[in-house]
């Protein structure tokens, strides 16, 4: 008789239980399993050091980060943690330098993702940031930074592939193909994406904030994009840009450096 393993046997039913639930605390892990915290503390610590678990910066709630097929209620994406990895901590120090806080956003074929933020961090609050939350590429700072960087050929196909969905489409912001590249090019001139006027965004408790955006690059690809929020009763977005535009792109591009890094080795 095969003597079971007791410890391998706890530490799957901790993934089993983070890909059904999809996020949790040690609390609710504990309530979930029925183990004695110290032992999930321990278990989750290693799979977080084997690269299988993570926990969020912005809300500290365990996320498995491989897929149980029957269980999963999504897959992953594709080069999540490596992007988290290279973001995360550039982008507290940006928020350290500056007070207000970033998103860290990946992009989909519909919509950009929100996978980390240092709201929780920052000085000043402006909201809980809700990972995992998606967010439309027509109307969001982070999706048009990232269109920013298509050539126009690329662009046209993402507005043809989406533009008569209501939900990720741009005719929610009533933009047309003309509208939007008039607005591509106001983005790749000044180096900046800011919010569509007519997006207030998913969430009614982001609705009263500005937001702008710069791309992050992998291999000359764009993967995602930064975004630092602010309160809308606070600046413009132009005298927003005019003092942190700067610390922002050089963030951005240290995230790509250490992406590109990652990938040639």
């Amino acid at each position: 008789m095969v003597k079971e393993n007791r410890s391998l046997d706890r530490g799957i039913a901790i993934l089993e239980t983070l890909a059904r639930e999809g996020a949790m605390s040690l609390a609710d892990l504990h309530r979930a399993t029925g183990l004695p915290k110290s032992t999930i503390r321990r278990l989750l610590q290693t799979l977080i050091t084997r690269r299988i678990v993570r926990r969020s910066l912005a809300d500290q709630l365990y996320r498995t980060l491989i897929v149980f097929p029957d269980i999963s209620a999504e897959v992953m994406p594709k080069g999540m943690l490596q992007i988290a990895d290279a973001a995360i901590p550039r982008t507290l120090a940006l928020t350290q330098a500056i007070g207000w806080p970033s998103d860290i956003h990946i992009r989909e074929a519909r919509a950009m993702r929100i996978i980390d933020s240092t709201r929780q961090a920052s000085q000043f609050h402006v909201g809980q940031g809700r990972i995992n939350r998606r967010v439309n590429h027509f109307g969001s700072a982070t999706g048009l930074a990232c269109l920013a960087t298509l050539t126009d050929s690329e662009i046209h196909a993402t507005y043809e592939a989406l533009k008569s969905d209501l939900t990720w489409g741009p005719v929610r912001f009533g933009l047309d193909l003309p509208a939007l590249m008039q607005r591509i090019e106001g983005i790749r001139a000044q180096g900046y994406a800011s919010r569509s006027p007519a997006y207030l965004s998913e969430q009614e408790w982001d609705s009263d904030l500005h937001a702008i955006a710069v791309a992050i690059m992998a291999q000359g690809r764009v993967v995602g994009a930064l975004s630092v929020l602010w309160l809308r009763s606070y600046k413009s977005v132009e005298s927003f840009a005019a003092l942190h535009l700067v610390a922002l792109q050089t963030t951005a591009r240290d995230i790509s450096q250490a992406l590109d890094q990652v990938r040639d080795d």
